[in-house]
């Protein structure tokens, strides 16, 4: 199934804009700031789509770490087999 326009045109938008934030702090085309601002950075990494660059503003940030780090463990299903103090109920 193709997109619709609507997410079509978000999507450019992101990506582009995501470029001319990336060259703008670089200095292309645009003259260079003094001081190049890692926030917008990793704006524009996120907006260009580059992996993992979410993730890692999040652990500069002191954001969550990881969504595996966070997930609670799932308990395991006890079973009368392999559980060491599980009575058979015929004694």
């Amino acid at each position: 199934m193709r997109p619709g326009l609507p997410t079509l045109l978000r999507d450019t938008v992101a990506w582009v804009g995501g470029w001319l934030i990336m060259f703008r702090q670089a200095g292309v085309f645009f003259d260079p700031p003094p001081h190049p601002n890692d926030t917008a950075l990793y704006v524009a990494g996120i907006l260009i789509g580059a992996p993992g660059l979410l993730q890692l503003w999040q652990a500069r940030s002191g954001g969550a770490a990881s969504t595996a780090a966070s997930l609670p463990e799932a308990p395991l299903p006890a079973s009368s087999e392999s559980s060491p103090g599980a009575s058979s109920g015929a004694e």
